[in-house]
């Protein structure tokens, strides 16, 4: 398939007439703080761009700065060494330019751009392919999928894509149920990987077993994560958890050829699979289904090991009786040949859909004197897990505590405990959004009972997190400088009657204690950056609030906000062209996606005269 330009593409110089009739697609917000007095400089309506003299932009200190991998790296830590952008002038933040890709088909827009060599490639929600000059934002070229996808509408459904991955000059993405690949200069398929670039890599795996299945998407597989490539292999998960399917796969990929190297199922379904001596007994019944991979993997070379979090199982559950491994869990696995080292289960016999769904992040720090290969990762159940990534042991308590068995249900037997983190000091970790519900309107009180989390699923009930809530997909980012951790989560009691919020907190893995916490309206499920210039970045996604904010990393004050004009559902970029500091971030999506938008937004600081 050759390159095209596709007619409805625009690319959008930010005029003042533009900027404006941007800067008013949605209403104003207010942003609540926690612990931290915010004396705002937000952009609210309009763009300030008059600045003191003194707070005109230095030159960044590094050159030119990639980002290559979904999270910028294989540790996935979303830290840029960039400090051109301070908070003495990120007031000063304004648009350069935007792009449209021009599919808005009810999917919020959530790709993570990927910046190479001053060519900036972004996804749509069917996995489209679009490389952009990085500078101005005009197109170079895309490679649209949907035509290659096969079997119809079905075999191209995406529920959404977040991006593509880059090495040694090929660009991959994983759309539908196939891995693609891309030369990164003419966007023309690699030649010899699959057929003609598209490989149909969960089909392979599938066929191991049952060579009767047409398409993958008919058995229920495909890809909503960008994958992750080292040392010549691609590493990534199918989805999707709330299905019928047998357990999500990882798969290891040759990137020159699109072969399977090796897979592991999340949920062994008998001998054959790796892990069924640990994970069969603890099905009992006849569903043995979900486990799907929702976003990439991190890794780490040193130890060879791949990290996945895996999502919440599926069917009913009073036919899966047991913790049902590896469900909801941190998964560790060998590099070489995909062998189990480890793993870690955050939620037992899950009915709450409380997936794991965010990439787990890797970092080293010290504990009491003593060197610590951490990993984090947030849960949907709303509680942030620190964990030894060598062993799977906890860092800090994790502590299996005992929660309400009593249902009404006919043959459910809900698990007895649940593990629940802890600080150093022995105290409850305060968890990422509330777990208990809040601020509940009295109408809905008259007919409902609040109830404790991880109370067993009833009628009239209000239980936070709800189904959407806690920490969904939005990626934690990690401070070397502050030695904090960024996280993003969503308050969202079920059955509530009330819209959901956005909280946004800082964590001090070596102790546990929460340092400082936003909360705003709409959603905290997009992931965030932070920069060596002492900035974290992070957008707010719903109907109503479509904001990119800047915060203090150190102290959490609000420092920046930007109107999007529509939903912030995925995680900011940042690059470094000629010592000017760029940030750019994708826009579009509300309330479950049910709002469209398709814009590519990037910032950066006035340049002097």
């Amino acid at each position: 398939m050759s390159t095209y330009k596709t007619r409805n593409m625009k690319v959008l110089a930010l005029s003042s007439g533009l900027l404006v009739l941007l800067l008013s697609c949605s209403p104003t917000t207010d942003t609540t703080s926690i612990d931290v007095a915010t004396n705002s400089a937000s952009t609210g309506g309009e763009v300030e761009t008059t600045v003191l003299t003194s707070a005109l932009p230095r030159v960044s200190s590094i050159r030119n700065l990639d980002w290559r991998l979904h999270n910028l790296d294989l540790l996935g830590s979303r830290f840029s060494p960039s400090d051109q952008i301070t908070p003495d002038n990120v007031a000063s933040l304004t648009p350069k330019w935007l792009f449209q890709h021009g599919v808005i088909d009810g999917v919020s827009n959530q790709t993570t751009p990927i910046i190479v060599d001053g060519t900036m490639y972004v996804t749509d929600s069917r996995g489209s392919v679009y490389a952009l000059d990085a500078l101005d934002g005009h197109l170079l070229w895309t490679y649209d999928v949907t035509r290659l996808l096969g079997g119809g509408r079905r075999e191209g459904y995406i529920f959404r894509h977040r991006g593509v991955a880059y090495d040694d000059g090929v660009v991959y993405t994983a759309a539908g149920s196939f891995m693609f690949a891309l030369d990164a200069i003419t966007g023309e398929p690699l030649e010899g990987f699959g057929d003609n670039g598209q490989a149909p890599v969960i089909l392979d795996v599938l066929h191991l077993k049952n060579p009767e299945i047409e398409t993958a998407i008919s058995a229920g597989y495909w890809f909503t994560t960008a994958p992750q490539v080292y040392n010549g292999i691609i590493y990534v998960g199918t989805t999707r958890s709330e299905s019928h399917i047998a357990g999500g796969y990882v798969l290891a990929i040759d990137s020159k050829s699109g072969e399977v190297l090796w897979n592991f199922n999340t949920v062994p379904q008998d001998e054959t699979d790796q892990g069924w001596d640990i994970a069969g007994p603890t099905w009992v019944g006849n569903e043995r289904n979900g486990g799907g991979i929702w976003e990439t993997p991190s890794i780490d070379p040193e130890l060879e090991l791949v990290y996945f979090a895996v999502g919440n199982p599926f069917g009913d559950s009073t036919e899966r009786d047991g913790m049902n491994l590896f469900s909801d869990s941190l998964i560790a696995l060998t590099l070489d040949e995909g062998t189990l080292e480890w793993y870690y289960q955050q939620v037992h016999h899950d009915v709450w859909d409380y997936d794991s769904g965010n990439q787990p992040i890797l970092f080293d720090m010290e504990v009491d004197g003593q060197p610590v290969k951490a990993m984090a990762q947030a849960n949907k159940n709303s509680w942030l897990y620190i964990l030894n990534r060598e062993t799977g042991e906890p860092v800090h308590p994790i502590i299996e505590t005992p929660v309400s068995t009593v249902t009404d249900v006919e043959g459910e037997v809900p698990y007895p405990t649940q593990p629940i983190p802890h600080k150093a000091n022995g105290e409850r970790m305060e968890p990422v959004s509330p777990v208990y519900p809040t601020d509940i309107p009295a109408q809905h009180m008259e007919a409902n009972n609040l109830v404790e989390q991880f109370t067993p699923i009833g009628p009239n009930q209000i239980f936070a997190p709800g189904y959407g809530g806690g920490s969904s997909y939005s990626p934690i980012s990690h401070s070397p400088l502050t030695g904090l951790l960024y996280v993003a989560a969503i308050d969202q009691p079920f059955n509530s009657g009330r819209d959901p919020k956005g909280y946004f907190s800082a964590y001090d893995p070596t102790t546990g204690e929460l340092i400082w916490r936003q909360i705003f309206e709409g959603y905290g499920q997009a992931g965030s950056v932070v920069t060596a210039g002492g900035i974290v970045f992070v957008g707010a996604g719903s109907n109503t609030a479509g904001y990119f904010y800047a915060y203090d990393a150190a102290t959490g004050e609000q420092l920046w906000k930007f109107n999007t004009g529509a939903g912030v559902f995925a995680s900011p970029s940042v690059y470094v062209i000629d010592g000017q500091e760029y940030i750019t971030v994708a826009s579009g999506g509300g309330s479950r996606g049910r709002r469209g938008g398709d814009l590519i937004l990037t910032f950066a600081l006035p340049q002097r005269n």
